[in-house]
C-alpha cells in the first residue's frame, strides 16, 4: 500500500472517530432477529410484522435475509436454535426509548414466532460508507483472483484449505455443499463475538505479543489483518455493531459484538481463507474469542435497505 493512500486511510479513519463520537451522543438503536418459521408465509408474516412496526416507532428495516442452514457454525449454548434458525432480520431505530419499546414489544411474539432478539448499538451508516471507501481502495490497488470457476482442481484446493481454516466445522454438508447452496451469489455473514479476558495463544505461542493482551485486543489484531484479506476478494463489512443484551428469557449468554462481512461468493470466501496473509492473522481470532456464532445469509426481499 503506497504512502498516499495510507494517508488517505489515516484522514478517513480520523473522520470516521468524529462521526462515531456524535453518532453515540444520538443513542441509535437496533434489534438483531434470528428466526425460526415453518412455512414461506410465517417468514413474510415476521418480515411484514418486523417492518411495520419498526416504521411505527420511527424506525426501519435494514435487512431481511434467509440462513443458509448448511453454512452455519454454531454456538455451543444454542446448537440445536442455531441450526433451527432459517431467518435474519434487523431493524433499526433512532433512539434508545424507540428501541426499547420496540424490544419490549417483541417479548408479545413468542406466542406467534420462535426467535432470539438481541439489541445492540449500530455503527453509523456514513462510517460504513467510508468503511466501503476504504475498502474499494485496497482491492484496487491489491486485488487476488477468486479462485475455482470451471476447475475442480481450484475447487479441491480451495475445500482443502477451508477445511484447515475453519475446520469442517459445519453441522451438517461439506464446503462442497455450500459452494451449491450459495449459487455463486454474495454471502452475508453474520458473526456474533465474545471476546477472552485474556487472549489465548496457546495453540499458537508464536504468535503471542511480549506482553499479555486482552481478547478484544487480539481480535482487533485479526480485524487489521484480515481487513486486506478481505478487501483483496471484492469483500466489505456490511454491518456492525456493539451488542447490548439478548431478549429477556433466552439463555445466550454475553455477546460483546455483531458483525457482517459480505463476500462476493462462496469462492471469495474461500479464496480469502487461502491467502497466507488471512492465515496469519486468524490464530489472532483464535486467541482471542471465548466462542462465537457465524451464520451465512442471503437477502431474500427487495425491502432490504443495504447499509453500505
Amino acid at each position: 500500500m503506497n504512502t498516499a493512500l495510507l494517508a488517505l486511510c489515516l484522514v478517513i479513519a480520523i473522520a470516521v472517530f468524529a462521526l462515531f463520537i456524535t453518532w453515540k451522543k444520538s443513542n441509535p438503536y437496533a434489534l438483531v432477529d434470528l428466526v425460526e418459521t415453518k412455512t414461506p408465509e410465517e417468514l413474510r408474516s415476521f418480515v411484514t410484522q418486523a417492518t411495520q412496526h419498526a416504521e411505527d416507532m420511527g424506525g426501519h428495516l435494514t435487512l431481511a435475509h434467509k440462513v443458509l442452514p448448511p453454512m452455519v457454525i454454531s454456538d455451543e449454548r444454542a446448537a440445536a436454535a442455531d441450526r433451527a434458525s432459517n431467518l435474519l432480520v434487523i431493524t433499526r431505530y433512532s433512539s434508545s426509548d424507540a428501541g426499547e419499546a420496540a424490544l419490549a414489544a417483541r417479548k408479545s411474539w413468542v406466542e406467534q414466532y420462535t426467535h432470539r432478539t438481541y439489541a445492540t448499538t449500530p455503527a453509523h451508516p456514513i462510517e460504513l460508507r467510508i468503511l466501503r471507501t476504504i475498502f474499494s481502495l485496497i482491492e484496487l490497488f491489491s486485488r487476488v483472483e477468486v479462485s475455482g470457476e470451471g476447475n475442480q482442481q481450484q475447487i479441491e484446493s480451495l475445500i482443502e484449505t477451508s477445511h484447515i481454516v475453519q475446520g469442517a466445522g459445519i453441522y451438517e454438508g461439506d464446503w462442497s455443499g455450500q459452494l451449491k447452496l450459495s449459487n455463486n451469489q454474495p454471502i452475508w455473514m453474520l458473526n456474533f463475538l465474545e471476546y477472552t479476558e485474556e487472549a489465548d495463544y496457546g495453540a499458537h505461542p508464536e504468535a503471542a505479543p511480549n506482553k499479555s493482551i486482552s481478547g478484544k485486543a487480539a481480535y482487533k489484531k485479526y480485524g487489521d489483518g484480515m481487513a486486506t484479506s478481505l478487501a483483496c476478494v471484492g469483500g466489505r463489512i456490511g454491518w456492525k455493531s456493539n451488542a447490548l443484551k439478548p431478549l429477556s428469557g433466552t439463555d445466550d449468554g454475553h455477546w460483546d459484538e455483531i458483525a457482517i462481512a459480505v463476500y462476493p461468493s462462496t469462492r471469495a470466501l474461500m479464496t480469502m481463507y487461502a491467502q497466507p496473509a488471512y492465515r496469519a492473522a486468524h490464530v489472532h481470532r483464535l486467541a482471542g474469542l471465548a466462542r462465537t456464532r457465524l451464520v451465512a445469509t442471503q437477502p431474500i426481499t427487495t425491502q432490504t435497505r443495504e447499509t453500505l
